[in-house]
Formats: C-alpha cells, structure tokens, sequence
C-alpha cells in the first residue's frame, strides 16, 4: 500500500509535475509577453475614440469604440466586420519619431486599419491565436516617420486594448 505514493512521488520528483494546460499564448510566431503585461496592468490610459495623442503610449492604451453605426473612420475599414453588432473607432497618433517596424498588438479580435500618408499602411507580419486569454493577434508594419490614423473595427465589446511600437 505505501509503494504507490512514495513510487508516485518519486515519479514528480524525477519528471516533475504534470504540465499545465497549454494555452496558446506560448504559440504566437514572436513573443507577445511584455504585451500580456501591459494588458493585465491596473494603470491602462484609457482614451475614446476619435481622440488624437500628442505622444506614442508606453503602455497599453484602452479606447472606448463606438457603435459601428456611429463608429467613424479616416478611411473605410479594408474589412466588413463578420457580425451585425460591432464597435469601432479611430485614433490619431502623432509623426513617429523615426521610421521602421513598428508593432500593434490587440487584446481583443478586431480587424485593424493603420493609415499613414493617406494610404492603408500595409502589413510585413502578424501572428494571431483565439486561444491566448487577454491578447488576440499582433501585426508589424513598416511606417515612416510621419503621422498615423489607427482605426479598429468588428471588435464585439465596446473597449478593446492596444500597444504600438517600435519592433526591438
């Protein structure tokens, strides 16, 4: 009877414990962990829709959208959102302080816009799961120098959290 546990035990010792449940937030194709951090941080700056930053965030931004009815955009979303009840909203960023990969990473699933010149800037990389809680998908982008719209759409809450930076 005693043979059981102490082999068990010993089993955890030599093996260790059994792993956890594997959530997905290890999978993305670069590392989002600074991310989940800024996103489970209590001190979120938290900005509507609609407003224009006089500098890029440090940390992660909440934006409070809009009803997608009300929801207004610098230039339509390249995407339709895929329900009927979606919110959205933009934010005007000021000129980057020099160009290169920069990174945006969501919380929640959305389609992102990033325009910059009057154009849709386009995307080099993005890596996305539905199995991470708290972060929903990261794009890179190659931007130059000057100012920058964000706009997100199709997101179902009314709040969705952001970072945007330069890749290191």
């Amino acid at each position: 009877m005693l043979r059981s546990p102490l082999v068990a035990l010993a089993l955890i010792a030599l093996f260790g414990p059994p792993a956890a449940a594997d959530d997905g937030c290890e999978k993305f194709a670069w590392s989002l962990a600074s991310e989940r951090a800024a996103f489970a941080a209590p001190d979120k700056t938290t900005i509507a829709a609609g407003e224009t930053l006089a500098a890029l965030p440090t940390a992660a931004l909440v934006i409070r959208l809009q009803a997608g009815a009300q929801a207004s955009f610098e230039m339509p979303p390249e995407r339709r959102p895929r329900t009927e009840q979606w919110h959205g909203g933009m934010v005007r960023l000021p000129a980057l302080a020099k160009p290169g990969i920069y990174q945006i990473t969501l919380s929640d699933d959305a389609w992102i816009d990033v325009i910059q010149n009057g154009r849709y800037a386009r995307s080099v990389g993005s890596t996305g799961r539905s199995d991470c809680s708290g972060v929903r998908k990261s794009v890179r982008l190659d931007l130059d120098a000057s100012p920058v719209v964000l706009q997100v759409s199709g997101v179902v809450g009314d709040t969705i959290a952001v970072t945007i930076g330069p890749v290191q």
